[in-house]
């Protein structure tokens, strides 16, 4: 998986893609009512939700009248208040690709981490959006840099990622989570 920072990456013509805000959330498991199953009791536990708030323009052309993006790859990076034993700290990375954008409109890209890997990364059970220090996003089209955001400002914390402990793919789309009926057109959907 390629990791490469967003300023060696040259800048998209067909899309621009403007972050209006993340938002870092702890989101218990959601419990269902479901008949004719034998129920299971269980403790909710509590997965990092982020919630890429965004609006994505198209470049006008002639032959494209289409108010739709076919879709945009997220690339994720988030820093954690955890460092590993060779004393780097800590970030999870994951690539999601999000279709049928609608342009001009609000959009939300929404990205989860389940219990288990946040317990396991973390090296505890008891995860908070404390645990969480910095979020930044890369938004591609066709390989070109649409957008992009850090939760630390212009700053690009990840740049130099070799500088980090990696974790890679522990961050899913809704499809992949107990998430994946809620909200209904809130937000975009993933590719499977």
């Amino acid at each position: 998986m390629s990791l490469s920072p967003v300023h060696a990456q040259e800048a998209s013509t067909e899309v621009r893609v403007a972050v209006k805000g993340v938002k870092v959330q702890a989101q218990n498991t959601p419990q269902f009512n479901v008949q004719n199953v034998v129920d299971k009791r269980w403790k909710p536990k509590v997965w990092l939700e982020i919630d890429v708030d965004f609006e994505a323009k198209k470049a006008p052309k002639e032959d494209d009248k289409s108010p739709v993006i076919e879709s945009l790859e997220f690339r994720y990076f988030i820093g954690l208040n955890k460092t590993s034993a060779d004393g780097k700290n800590v970030v999870l990375t994951a690539n999601i690709t999000y279709n049928n954008v609608v342009e001009k409109e609000e959009q939300h890209a929404l990205a989860f981490v389940a219990p288990s890997a946040l317990t396991r990364v973390l090296e505890k059970t008891n995860f908070s959006t404390a645990d969480v220090k910095a979020v930044g996003v890369e938004i591609y089209r066709g390989g070109a840099v649409a957008g992009f955001y850090s939760s630390m400002g212009n700053t690009r914390w990840w740049a130099e990622i070799e500088k980090f402990s990696v974790v890679s793919d522990v961050v899913l789309a809704k499809p992949k989570t107990p998430f994946a009926t809620l909200w209904g057109d809130y937000d975009l959907e993933a590719a499977e």
